[in-house]
């Protein structure tokens, strides 16, 4: 993407553009001109150039009473974009970034943001009711009236530019497919990270997936991946087993409108002896929440909630099961972090090492506001080089599709909305081909038992966060370390080699190979 296509005269200054209005609950979606005001101190405005429709979104759209029920509003969550003026006070973004914008903060700060056991910011997330993460009930978004527009979950993707504050920003490589990279920031990184990291799915293990909608099928490639042995999809639509579930590693699949008499819960035991090791609630419904729990086996069956319940309600667990050992938790989603993030180092910091100069910062604080004409940036799919579509996941051709079904859509109006829907996307993102494979890290580990660790580097050559410049930097390092130990044609490699080259930026890998041969490269090779 041509990073220089973003006039410098628009910063500090709102800029007009079009965007998707939901003026009231259930109402169609219209199209209508606004203003979107410049971002304040921490925050960050980008151009938005995918996004995706989550079932949340339609929650939201279906509101009708509560606090959460503001309007109008601009929706979306799911997206990805490209920074188009910064705040005061922002580091490790600048414009011409590709960003990815996520609904979970991540203070950096808090003992929950640096723990590894949660990511629920304790400065941050109890606040779901505000427009902006720092500012309260101050909007960046006015009609062409002057009216107030309220935010999204501090996203709002239906826009075509929106304002997010640094805690919910990722920066992330330009060379990810875009229709891709936009389902990175929510339903990918529950489904895969649900299996992954919440619930520890191992080789050999039984998995049942309630709703096969995008989180239930990035469940599923999750499980897949870890080696899961059986995997049950259950839900409404039996085509959505044939057309799409299979290529996801879905092995079974049970139709909740055949059961009978019988509930989904003792037809999963009946198929499995006994219950099933892990099961995932992907749709938000209370009584599906207790039939997932109900089918898991007791001792150690292990439950995890991901859907979102639209009225709150409770649910009824037995006591006499809990007591024998089955349990049940939530999962928030965020980015897919490094699983090797408590690995050691010895090597030098990044910093040190390219002695890279710190971005100067304009003062803009004296120019004048004033409404700016649109800025225009070049064609969206320069992001999707020839190289990423080269080694883009084996499993393409599968749908991260409907959340939900096509009905339950919000109607759109008659001038086509700046959404593109979730069930058009044709591939899986790149980043879930990386399993994280625990075998394939300890052999290459057992040969090469340098530690690495990376210190955090200037913000024109890191991510935002330490933890993501040393998974991009680790994986590099463990690919080299792997061609070294087991040859360039070797499975685990191929998988090191995908991952860093979907994450890193280009820059990045080319200074690094460069240093590999003249011999000054930092790691432990």
């Amino acid at each position: 993407m041509d990073k220089t296509s973003f006039s410098s005269c628009n910063k500090g200054k709102p800029i007009r553009c079009k965007a998707a209005i939901c003026r009231k609950t259930g109402e169609a979606l219209v199209i209508e001109e606004i203003q979107v005001d410049p971002p304040q101190a921490y925050e960050v405005r980008i151009k938005i150039i995918c996004t995706s429709l989550c079932h949340t979104d339609i929650t939201y759209w279906k509101l009708s009473h509560g606090p959460r029920a503001k309007f109008p509003k601009i929706l979306g969550h799911e997206a990805i974009g490209v920074v188009e003026s910064i705040g005061e006070n922002v580091d490790g973004f600048k414009q011409g970034d590709v960003v990815l914008p996520v609904f979970y903060p991540n203070c950096e700060e808090c003992k929950d943001c640096k723990s590894p056991k949660s990511n629920w910011c304790a400065r941050f997330c109890d606040d779901f009711l505000s427009n902006t993460r720092r500012y309260g009930t101050g909007s960046r978004f006015k009609d062409s009236s002057g009216e107030i527009i309220h935010h999204h979950i501090y996203v709002s993707s239906f826009s075509e530019y929106t304002v997010v504050d640094i805690a919910h920003l990722v920066k992330i490589s330009p060379e990810i497919p875009v229709h891709k990279a936009a389902l990175l920031s929510c339903c990918v990184s529950t489904g895969v990270g649900a299996a992954w990291k919440v619930a520890g799915v191992e080789e050999g293990s039984t998995v049942a997936i309630f709703g096969l909608g995008a989180v239930g099928l990035a469940v599923a490639e999750g499980a897949r991946l870890h080696g899961a042995s059986k995997i049950i999809g259950v839900d409404l639509n039996p085509d959505k087993f044939e057309i799409v579930g299979k290529r996801f590693g879905i092995t079974d699949f049970v139709n909740t409108a055949s059961c009978g008499e019988k509930t989904i819960s003792q037809v999963i035991t009946e198929m499995t002896g006994g219950g099933v090791d892990y099961s995932f609630e992907c749709i938000g419904l209370a009584s599906l929440m207790e039939e997932a729990f109900n089918s898991t086996r007791t001792g150690s069956g292990k439950t995890v909630i991901l859907g979102m319940e639209k009225n709150a309600s409770p649910i009824s667990l037995g006591s006499h099961a809990i007591l024998r050992g089955r349990s049940v938790c939530g999962k928030s989603p965020r980015p897919l972090t490094s699983m090797a993030e408590s690995a050691a180092s010895q090597t030098q910091s990044l910093s040190e090492q390219y002695h890279l100069e710190k971005e100067v910062k304009q003062d803009t604080s004296a120019k004048p506001v004033e409404v700016a004409p649109e800025v225009t940036t070049t064609q969206a799919e320069e992001i999707s080089t020839d190289k990423a579509s080269e080694e883009s996941p084996a499993v393409e051709e599968a749908v991260y599709a409907v959340e939900e079904d096509k009905s339950e859509s919000p109607p759109a109006s008659e001038e086509a909305p700046a959404v593109a829907a979730e069930d058009t996307a044709d591939e899986t993102p790149a980043a879930v081909e990386e399993s994280n494979d625990d075998n394939a890290s300890e052999e290459v580990a057992e040969e090469t038992p340098d530690e690495i660790k990376l210190e955090t580097a200037p913000a024109d050559f890191r991510f935002p966060t330490t933890n993501q410049t040393r998974h991009c930097f680790t994986r590099y390092i463990e690919y080299h370390r792997c061609v070294a130990a087991k040859g360039d044609d070797a499975p685990e490699c191929d998988k090191f080699s995908k991952f860093y080259r979907s994450l890193c930026p280009g820059e990045w890998v080319d200074k690094w190979n460069e240093q590999r041969e003249n011999g000054t490269f930092p790691g432990p090779l």
